[in-house]
């Protein structure tokens, strides 16, 4: 497959990535006006819940995607590390590796939404029973987590359609599923809140909004010619072992880098409100959400481009993986740097416009928080590219970085409070991550980096211009 993105393709990229990240903030306001504070908490709770079992799922989505991607472009094998043996464009896609791959694919998300159904269910459910207040119907507040669950569940099973629509290159279709889903989800919320279903109203909103997008997601996938093919081709168990034991490789690996950005991006947060008390981590965890969120909508075109590169990847095509990189890397450090910019600035003047009685961090820590995201976001898009080449080379860092920024923001909190939050995650990851993928990335395309930049703005300009 391997077409390139269009501008269509980036702007349902663009929306479905604000409806991903902004899609909670917008239930916000009114979900803080229809519930009551112990049931607006116990929602967060939820949620939480639900990014814990996330990391079920390790790394494996992308693995199926990247893989997939390999397919279509005419792999006939998979490998282990590096990539598949030169796609062969004249004897297209290979339907029975295809078809295992997919398989195994299904297969995996079986068991990811089982082990989620009992640690939700079962585990989160006794968890929850230990907050409820005797203000609080614990019937009702359990009937809803059980509704909420469910929805996760759902979108845990079918959570491998999203994997093999970005392999196959229809990342339109992958992002309207997307907007599909957390639009449908903000609407029935809202509309579960003003008739007064509260809490439940908030879990029959996410299972209903889970079954319509994975529906949305199931009719864009078996739109492709192929699944029929699919559907009549015969696969043998030994043929499914040995795909899974191939992607587990990378998946798992994959993995552990979640867990240790697990413990960089959201242990800081639960650090600072132990020790500097709520309304300074509120600052922070306000400014956190707001430049991640920016990060996340300047890295939507890397995600876009990532089936691309595969493909390039597979085709052996560096010169025009150099391109597609360097136009990555300018696209996304001015959409940051823009965004930045206007937080800096105004971003504190239009919470107070707002009435809001929370601010964002200083500007100088802002800015220093800022600079800190924009080297994080750097080095995720030169890992990224390194992920195309089936490789995942940043597991120990990613871990031992984890380790490092909590062990570091543990000595520093005390004598500098948030600022030392902010130096702890700036030094871990300036002393290694923030040069070492970079550089790899340029090693690997045997471009200096300001030709891969050169050939970015000449593939912007050819582009858009």
């Amino acid at each position: 497959m391997g077409r390139q993105i269009t501008q269509g393709d980036m702007i349902w990229g663009y929306l479905a990535q604000a409806l991903n990240l902004g899609g909670g903030l917008l239930l916000l306001p009114i979900s803080a006006r229809y519930l009551s504070p112990e049931d607006l908490g116990l929602w967060f709770v939820f949620t939480a819940l639900a990014g814990l079992a996330q990391l079920l799922e390790l790394g494996f989505q992308p693995t199926f995607a990247r893989n997939a991607a390999y397919v279509y472009s005419g792999a006939q094998q998979l490998a282990k590390t590096g990539l598949p043996e030169r796609a062969n464009q004249e004897s297209g896609t290979n339907v029975v590796l295809l078809a295992s791959l997919l398989e195994v694919a299904r297969t995996v998300y079986r068991a990811v939404a089982g082990l989620a159904g009992v640690f939700m269910l079962l585990l989160g459910s006794l968890y929850i029973k230990t907050l409820l207040t005797p203000n609080q119907d614990a019937a009702h507040s359990l009937l809803a987590w059980g509704m909420f669950s469910l929805g996760s569940i759902i979108n845990f099973y079918f959570a491998y359609i999203n994997g093999f629509l970005q392999g196959r290159g229809d990342v339109t279709q992958g992002s309207k599923v997307t907007v599909i889903t957390r639009g449908s989800l903000v609407l029935f919320s809202v509309s579960a809140l003003l008739m007064g279903y509260g809490l439940f109203g908030l879990g029959i909103a996410s299972l209903l909004s889970a079954a319509v997008g994975r529906a949305t997601a199931h009719h864009y996938f078996t739109k492709d010619a192929l699944i029929e093919r699919i559907r009549n081709t015969e696969i043998t168990a030994e043929g499914k072992r040995e795909i899974l034991r191939t992607l587990w490789h990378n998946a798992g690996r994959l993995g552990v880098v979640q867990i240790g950005a697990f413990l960089i991006q959201r242990g800081n947060v639960l650090i600072a409100a132990s020790f500097v008390g709520l309304a300074a981590s509120g600052s922070y965890g306000i400014t956190v959400t707001v430049l991640m969120a920016l990060s996340g909508m300047a890295s939507v075109v890397c995600q876009l481009q990532l089936p691309h590169l595969a493909s390039l990847q597979a085709s052996y095509n560096r010169k025009a993986a150099a391109e597609v990189l360097g136009e990555t890397f300018l696209m996304s450090w001015v959409f940051f740097l823009l965004g930045l910019t206007f937080v800096v600035v105004a971003g504190d003047g239009l919470l107070t416009l707002i009435g809001s009685r929370n601010h964002l961090l200083p500007w100088p820590l802002c800015l220093m928080l800022g600079i800190v995201i924009l080297l994080e976001m750097n080095h995720s898009i030169a890992a990224s590219y390194l992920t195309t080449l089936n490789k995942v080379p940043f597991v120990g860092a990613a871990i031992f970085s984890g380790i490092g920024v909590t062990l570091l923001t543990l000595l520093l909190i005390k004598p500098f409070g948030i600022a030392g939050i902010v130096i702890a995650q700036g030094a871990v990851q300036l002393a290694y991550n923030n040069w070492k993928w970079p550089l790899e990335a340029v090693k690997h395309l045997e471009v200096s980096l300001s030709n891969i930049l050169v050939l970015g703005a000449k593939r912007i300009v050819s582009r858009y211009v």
